[in-house]
């Protein structure tokens, strides 16, 4: 099979390895983790497509620019780790908050969905722009609800960055490195831009902006809060606070 019909799969492949690695030594986590995960891998169908249409055209095992279990895998791996990765690195417990937001965060993602036509259909703005910008808008939508997610949020962004970078090294600066240049339309326009030799800014700038949401929505809609499970803390959530007794 050529390199080029493969390179999109194993993207997801090798992300598979610290998702893995997460999901076996972080137990307490495993049951939230393949949950967003799936859904994560669901929506990676519905996105996908999106970005078919301005952003790239990735040869695929089932052909080039179509609908295939790559956008399954990507979403399922890199929604799993954006949502476990603050959690396993600061070894964090979880406790119930005040106050349960799925209904506002439901209008919050269908919200979403509506700018993003709005913009990338009607407006004609690249989709890549229009999701990364509404990644972060509705990070700090989350974030003024709950300003004690603000933290989380960050750093969920910026190590799934963490966890990208060398995938993308390895992947587009010694396997492939003619990739972006074949199958990336924005390629010598003005957003083409690329760093470490071949990996695209947008790229990097969706994956914080993805990092930054998906790291923290599970918490928002679920009244959930994570803490140090090795001291008793005080936690400000939605004007009370919240005292918790650190578990083992």
């Amino acid at each position: 099979m050529p390199l080029d019909t493969i390179t999109y799969l194993l993207i997801p492949a090798l992300l598979f390895i610290p998702w893995g690695i997460i999901y076996f030594l972080k137990k307490d986590i495993r049951k939230k983790m393949l949950k967003t995960s799936v859904i994560g891998g669901l929506a990676g169908f519905i996105a996908e497509y999106w970005y078919f249409k301005d952003y790239w055209h990735p040869p695929t095992v089932l052909g080039q620019t179509t609908i295939c279990p790559e956008d399954f895998l990507f979403g399922f791996t890199v929604t799993g780790l954006a949502v476990a990765l603050y959690e396993f690195v600061f070894t964090k417990s979880v406790a119930k908050s005040a106050k349960k937001r799925k209904k506002f965060f439901s209008r919050l993602f269908l919200s979403g969905i509506a700018a993003m036509m709005v913009f990338s259909i009607v407006l004609h703005v690249n989709s890549i722009v229009v999701s990364c910008c509404c990644f972060l808008v509705f990070t700090a939508v989350m974030v003024y609800k709950r300003p004690d997610l603000l933290t989380q949020a960050l750093l969920s962004g910026l190590l799934l960055l963490c966890i990208v970078l060398p995938v993308y090294a390895i992947l587009f600066d010694l396997i492939n490195p003619v990739y972006w240049d074949k199958y990336w339309l924005l390629s010598k326009t003005r957003l083409g831009v690329t760093i470490l030799g071949h990996i695209p800014v947008t790229e990097l700038c969706w994956y914080f902006s993805w990092g930054c949401m998906a790291g923290i929505s599970h918490n928002f809609a679920s009244g959930n809060v994570s803490v140090s499970s090795k001291a008793e803390t005080q936690i400000p959530v939605d004007d009370v606070y919240l005292h918790i007794e650190g578990g083992a």
